[in-house]
């Protein structure tokens, strides 16, 4: 491993060098002894001055009469200074894991991080930011990394954190929280479900109960496990969240680069079209938030274009995992290099279709192919405007030579500790919930049903289902000439008609279908959410009045669930 090879060379290093000032200062012992006896006219050989050289490294050389020459008062005191710092290093080296590891097993109230990649080091600078403690767990951390880990704060553990004695080690079972942000989504699920077991056996009270969080790179796992009762049960000591950095991406973009533009109306020809360059884990996210979002009053189905290498294999992949996409989108896909010349010759139909709204969404894993490709559209002066948008990691502004070309997927933005435990994004649908839960309270039948519960006690499905809400708030304000603003705005805030209200309903409604198809359910005239089933699963037509009226009541809540972070919406 490259770390482990780099301390060793650090080590090798520090004790040539030891080798060479004990060299040199035997040498200058030699010389000293030698000068001194003949000064002094002692009978001596050359062993004598060897021998009591040596014996000055450990203060042996006996006592000196009043001349001394030069090069022996420095052997006398460079030895044992030699041999007092090789001591201390070879005792520090012997007894530093241990003092590392005592000092670990004392620790409690602290965050676990297992992983140190890109989100890890990110979540790590913002607890030291905030003088908490952590312990990073990592198989391989790079030398160059651990620069920024060399805090009194913060321990580091150098193994595999799927061992459960590493667990153990790590003092889990008194740890505030627990991020898990391998690599792997496998090797997560296993370290997670090992951490549950250690939580088990513990009997740690519910009254405190640990935090875990862990990342998932594939949507579709998301969706499982959401669903299971790990996640599920959130009155034992673990409580789990689960996030994916492609699905946060995808709505934070969306969030301030609508696809809509200014909105798409009842009466508008208007319809989005989305280009997406690159069709791995983020191509993925951005096409199903399109999906999810992507419901307008025009009935008009937003269309996406793949541009990808391996653009079919990838395209009937994604759909045999998500078959009900089709219904909610149009999909195309174009296999081609993202450094073919054709690429722009491609592109540019797209662009000239009329009433379409479009969006270029450069989302390669490979950076720099976003940045050339990117540099390319910044060139081309188009009849219309067409936002185009390019995934980097690094705060890299484009303003400084366009205003077209716009940065997304920074992970100080989505990855952070803030970003993930505070819910940033999630502000709305908090609101949603707590509107929910104000209406439910009056009812005789409250706390019969799973989601009467408070947003910390909500289950992770039922949280997904109200992000997923607070998603579309901006597409239905903006289909009825409306924009969100600052409550200090002059301006009233919006009153709904009841024509506006019936229609929105009836969005919303599209859009829960959308949302719950997607995860997997599917219609039937009697309900089982063990398996998926549901009769809501239909047109709005065919809904009790129950439903549609809750529908109503989630698009009336839109006023107060904006006024609730500090917004409003308008008439233009």
């Amino acid at each position: 491993m490259d770390s482990e090879l780099k301390n060793k060379r650090q080590r090798l290093q520090f004790w040539v060098l030891v080798i060479v000032l004990f060299l040199f200062s035997l040498i200058l012992g030699v010389i000293g002894f030698e000068r001194y006896y003949e000064y002094h006219k002692i009978p001596h050989n050359l062993a004598n001055s060897f021998y009591n050289a040596l014996q000055l490294y450990v203060l042996e050389s006996g006592s000196f009469l009043d001349y001394l020459p030069i090069e022996l008062n420095i052997a006398r005191f460079s030895a044992p200074m030699i041999s007092l710092a090789a001591i201390m290093i070879t005792i520090l080296q012997i007894f530093r894991k241990q003092w590392e590891r005592f000092k670990i097993s004392l620790l409690k109230n602290h965050i676990v991080i297992i992983g140190y990649g890109t989100i890890g080091k990110n979540i790590a600078k913002d607890l030291l930011a905030k003088r908490k403690k952590i312990l990073v767990i990592d198989l391989d951390i790079d030398i160059n990394k651990k620069g920024s880990l060399k805090n009194s704060r913060c321990k580091i553990i150098n193994a595999d954190a799927s061992d459960i004695t590493v667990l153990k080690k790590a003092r889990i079972k008194k740890a505030d929280a627990v991020y898990i942000l391998t690599d792997n989504d496998n090797t997560q699920i296993n370290i997670c479900l090992k951490i549950y077991h250690l939580l088990e056996e513990s009997k740690r009270k519910k009254v405190d109960p640990l935090n875990c969080i862990m990342h998932l790179n594939k949507q579709e796992l998301m969706s499982t496990l959401k669903n299971h009762k790990l996640v599920q049960n959130i009155k034992d000591s673990f409580i789990l969240k689960v996030f994916n950095v492609h699905e946060s991406n995808a709505r934070d973009l969306f969030e301030e680069f609508p696809l809509d533009k200014e909105g798409i109306s009842l009466n508008s020809k208007e319809f989005v079209q989305v280009l997406i360059f690159g069709f791995d884990l983020t191509g993925e996210a951005l096409a199903i938030q399109t999906a999810l979002t992507g419901h307008y009053l025009n009935g008009e189905k937003p269309k996406i274009i793949i541009f990808d290498d391996q653009a079919e294999n990838r395209l009937n992949n994604f759909l045999n995992k998500y078959p009900s996409f089709i219904e909610y989108c149009d999909i195309e896909q174009i296999t081609i290099e993202s450094n073919n010349p054709q690429i722009l010759n491609k592109v540019l139909p797209y662009i000239n279709i009329p009433n379409t709204l479009t969006s270029l969404i450069l989302s390669y894993e490979d950076e720099t192919k976003n940045l050339l490709l990117g540099l390319q559209f910044d060139q081309i002066e188009f009849n219309k405007p067409i936002t185009i948008l390019i995934q980097m990691s690094d705060e890299i502004s484009f303003k400084t030579f366009s205003n077209k070309v716009q940065p997304f997927g920074l992970t100080s933005r989505v990855c952070s500790h803030d970003a993930i435990c505070n819910e940033i994004l999630d502000k709305k649908a908090i609101a949603f919930h707590n509107f929910y839960l104000n209406k439910r309270k009056n009812e005789i039948d409250f706390s019969n049903k799973n989601a009467d519960a408070s947003w910390e006690e909500l289950t992770q499905e039922y949280k997904d289902s109200n992000r997923k809400a607070a998603d579309h708030i901006g597409v239905k304000m903006r289909a009825i000439g409306c924009d969100i603003v600052e409550v200090n705005d002059t301006r009233p805030t919006i009153k709904f008609t009841q024509n506006e209200l019936i229609m929105l309903a009836k969005l919303e409604h599209k859009r829960w279908n959308a949302e719950r198809s997607l995860a997997g359910w599917t219609y039937n005239e009697t309900r089982n959410n063990n398996i998926r089933k549901t009769p809501d699963l239909t047109n709005w037509e065919n809904l009790t009045k129950e439903i549609q009226d809750y529908d109503m009541n989630a698009v009336k809540s839109i006023p107060e669930v904006l006024a609730s972070v500090g917004l409003k919406a308008v008439r233009r």
